[in-house]
Formats: C-alpha cells, sequence, structure tokens
C-alpha cells in the first residue's frame, strides 16, 4: 500500500467530485470534522479483488486529539464512483468503517496493523455481502493484532463519534466505530441489547480508542464495576 501524503491539486480535486462522487462526499465529510488537516491516504493497488489482500479501494488516517490519536476509515463499502445497488436511499452497504488507535509520543506515521485489520474485515464484508451494525460484537477468534500479542480479541460496533452519518449523491452512509475488545469484555455484552452495548462503550473508553496494549477492563479497579453493572442489568 503506498501511502500518497501530498497536496491536492484543485484538478485532481474537481475530478474526484466528476469520477467519484461517493468518494468526494467521504473526503468532504473528513475535511469538515478535520480542517486544515491533509489525511495520509493508502491506497490499494487491488481494489475490489477479493482474493487479494487489500480489496478497499483506499484507507484514510486522520489525526485525533484528546487524547492523541489516529483515526481510521475506509472507502469502499458505500459507492464511490456509480449507482450499483438497488436501495436509493443507501448508499452500498450503507456504512464506512473507521477506527482510532493510540498516537504515541512524536510518532508521524500510523501504524500498519488497523490497516491490515480494517482491510480483512471490508473483504469478509465484500464477500459474504454481511453488513454490520450499530452494537453489533464480533469475536476475532484471535488477537486484533495479526500476528502480534494482543488480549484484544473481539471488537464491538458504535457510531464513529465524529464522523456521524452523511448524505452522498448515491444515499446515506453511516460511519462505524471498530472498539477491540477482550473475551471477558465480550461475555459481559452477550446478553445486552445494541443500545446497551453503545451505552457501555461510551462510559468505558468515551472515544472508542483501540489500545491493543491495554489490559482487560474487568481488572481494572475503576472500569470492573462498569462492567458489571452492565451485565447484571442494573440502573436500567
Amino acid at each position: 500500500m503506498s501511502d500518497g501524503h501530498h497536496h491536492s491539486e484543485d484538478e485532481v480535486e474537481d475530478e474526484v467530485e466528476l469520477l467519484a462522487p461517493g468518494w468526494a462526499a467521504i473526503d468532504q465529510r473528513v475535511l469538515s470534522c478535520y480542517p486544515g488537516q491533509v489525511p495520509h491516504q493508502f491506497a490499494s493497488r487491488t481494489a475490489y479483488e477479493l482474493e487479494s489482500q487489500s480489496p478497499l479501494p483506499a484507507i484514510s488516517v486522520v489525526e485525533g486529539a484528546q487524547p492523541e490519536h489516529w483515526h481510521y476509515l475506509t472507502y469502499g463499502l458505500s459507492e464511490l464512483f456509480e449507482k450499483t445497488s438497488n436501495d436509493p436511499a443507501i448508499s452500498g452497504f450503507g456504512f464506512e468503517l473507521t477506527m482510532r488507535t493510540p498516537r504515541g509520543a512524536g510518532e508521524e506515521r500510523p501504524p500498519a496493523w488497523p490497516l491490515r485489520f480494517l482491510q480483512a474485515l471490508g473483504r469478509h464484508i465484500l464477500s459474504t455481502r454481511e453488513g454490520f451494525d450499530t452494537g453489533h460484537r464480533i469475536d476475532l477468534g484471535g488477537p486484533i493484532v495479526y500476528g502480534g500479542e494482543s488480549a484484544l480479541t473481539g471488537v464491538a460496533i458504535v457510531p464513529d463519534p465524529t464522523l456521524g452519518k452523511i448524505e452522498t449523491p448515491f444515499g446515506s452512509l453511516l460511519f462505524l466505530q471498530l472498539v477491540g475488545v477482550t473475551a471477558a469484555e465480550l461475555a459481559a455484552m452477550k446478553k445486552l441489547d445494541y443500545e446497551k452495548v453503545v451505552e457501555m462503550l461510551a462510559e468505558l473508553a468515551p472515544r472508542g480508542i483501540t489500545d491493543p496494549a491495554r489490559a482487560c477492563w474487568t481488572k481494572d479497579p475503576q472500569k470492573s464495576p462498569v462492567v458489571k453493572r452492565y451485565e447484571l442489568g442494573i440502573g436500567f
């Protein structure tokens, strides 16, 4: 994947508007939420080739604050170039995926593992045609960092708190944020309905930052009671 981190000329932007109205709508949303930033963009040479490692056309990464973090978002689960689905109200699958990871002091380039992770999930969605939605939980069957060490072996899905939902020329699109969770946290969410999953994560991880190095919330004296409360359904 190449990181095309350069300022685009006006002509290039006009061309994107014409050739890829859906893409332009996402870009516009990102620029309005992160004014003045030039996102790192990782374009795929094998866009939409389902047997390849990177079937999504691109992933952009912007720099978030409070605390400092990287904010990744996909291009290619919604309709970027033309309308091909039958539902005029929804663009493609109706969502793009996002993810936030910690940004180390002086870290100039976003880590590569979320790119691989988002591409792998993108491949799953494109090949099975299965959509995701707010409150969904997924057991990854192994660490979130492929081939690496992490207690995070699942993800839960929440609406992206910054990017939200947009209307594109091809229909609406919701940015869904993936939040890495441990097996114990996943188990605690088992009986919860989708809304409660979103509420629990908002309380435990307001920005939904996925830190592969973090310990399980059930072992954290501050966060463990929150998990327990949701698990037991107290105070609802």
